[in-house]
């Protein structure tokens, strides 16, 4: 079923259409979330919000793109975290490492991605914002750009300052480890 279905039972007040809209996109918004905080619990509980967000309002819904307001509600909420929890968390806590499997194939992979994670931190939010959208959610540039409210190319321009500055953290990340 079609997004544009979907909405249209939404609005006209079937509970099982929303039902759907969450199964559809929960994933994305998840993983959204989890970038943007860093953290299983408080992504989990910003996509739980955002869905809720979109349970109390889907009924005014109006625009053409769900998972692009989807993710726009998410990145509200994310602001508000950010501005409302004073210190942010840098490091992963050692059971999180514990949970990693020890499969080497699967144990690299995880170092992998905490190690893009730590470097995703280094960029400013709106540049990290971008390459997450444009990279993991796979999203158009406009898509993007209505969703940061700003111009396509302000969108394609921090996405390729994003990906210059991550070719240079690592660019030196990789120098500090062949040095020592």
């Amino acid at each position: 079923m079609k997004d544009s279905e979907l909405i249209q039972k939404v609005h006209s007040g079937n509970k099982e259409a929303v039902g759907s809209i969450i199964e559809r996109y929960y994933a994305d918004i998840y993983r959204f979330c989890l970038y943007m905080v860093q953290t299983e619990d408080d992504a989990y509980d910003i996509a739980q919000e955002t869905f809720l967000k979109f349970m109390k309002y889907g009924a005014s819904y109006k625009h053409h793109n769900l998972k692009g307001y989807l993710l726009t509600i998410a990145r509200n909420i994310c602001f508000n975290y950010f501005r409302d929890k004073k210190e942010k968390v840098t490091a992963i806590e050692w059971e999180e490492i514990d949970k990693i499997p020890n499969n080497k194939d699967m144990l690299t992979e995880a170092e992998d991605a905490v190690y893009l994670r730590n470097l995703l931190k280094e960029l400013s939010q709106d540049t990290r914002e971008v390459i997450i959208l444009r990279i993991y959610e796979e999203m158009k540039f406009k898509d993007i750009a209505k969703i940061m409210g700003c111009s396509v190319s302000t969108t394609k321009s921090r996405f390729r300052l994003g990906v210059n500055q991550l070719k240079k953290l690592m660019e030196t990340s990789y120098e500090k480890s062949t040095i020592n």
